[in-house]
């Protein structure tokens, strides 16, 4: 694990790096929309980025230098993944469009960007056409709280929100999900019953190992009408 100075952003997704299962869960629902020229946008630490190895090309944009420093340390040895610095609700995001992306990935991101609506658009310019966009957000305004606020959270979104902007933005609408419906109960007791600033590391552990791989199976044959996450995935 590459360490940084204490940086409460890396902090939260070096914790969410041992959560092996439930990246893998979040991968199963959306890979069949995965093609082979990719834009990750806010990719983080990469932890979503190492999933995509196997691809032809993998452009992985956060707007953080910490995040960019550290993406291009852990995959030096790749030459089909290039780290970019690029604040994704600004017009420069345009000029990803000369990757030709057949797939724009946008996994807990889209909460961070202030104009959120402006942010869909540019992707929709950005991505080929016939090509498809993922979005991964977290669900449900209630269950906002002291983690979304340190973590730079805007909003949590509801499934006719998430649908507007992407349509409003030109995409057809091929699907809309919740995801990790039993998550909902801790997050709103460590945001709003105990008001922790930040997520556990035990916690996480722990959901991951004992809890990811049934409720996976469970929401594979059930879909449930709720969840801590929302995910989307729009054509162009």
């Amino acid at each position: 694990m590459i360490r940084n100075k204490p940086d409460v952003i890396i902090q939260d997704l070096e914790i969410m790096a041992d959560a092996v299962n439930y990246r893998q869960w979040i991968y199963s629902r959306i890979s069949r929309y995965i093609g082979q020229r990719i834009v990750e946008l806010g990719a983080g630490i990469g932890n979503f980025t190492e999933s995509f190895l196997d691809r032809e090309l993998v452009v992985a944009v956060d707007n953080y230098n910490p995040c960019i420093e550290y993406l291009e340390k852990r995959f030096s040895g790749h030459g089909n993944v290039v780290p970019v610095k690029m604040d994704i609700s600004s017009h420069e995001i345009l000029s990803l469009s000369r990757y030709k992306p057949d797939t724009i990935i946008c996994i807990n991101v889209l909460e961070h960007v202030k104009d959120d609506s402006v942010a869909v658009s540019h992707m929709f310019q950005v991505l080929s056409r016939g090509g498809h966009i993922v979005l991964f957000v977290p669900a449900f305004q209630f269950l906002y709280g002291n983690i979304d606020r340190s973590v730079g959270h805007h909003r949590r979104y509801s499934k006719n929100e998430l649908k507007e902007r992407l349509i409003v933005a030109g995409f057809k609408l091929k699907d809309i999900f919740y995801m990790n419906s039993i998550g909902t109960i801790g997050w709103f007791l460590n945001n709003k019953i105990l008001k922790r600033k930040e997520e556990s590391a035990s916690q996480v552990i722990f959901y991951d190992r004992f809890v990811v791989p049934w409720l996976k199976h469970m929401e594979y044959y059930i879909s449930p009408p709720l969840g801590l996450s929302l995910i989307a995935i729009g054509e162009k």
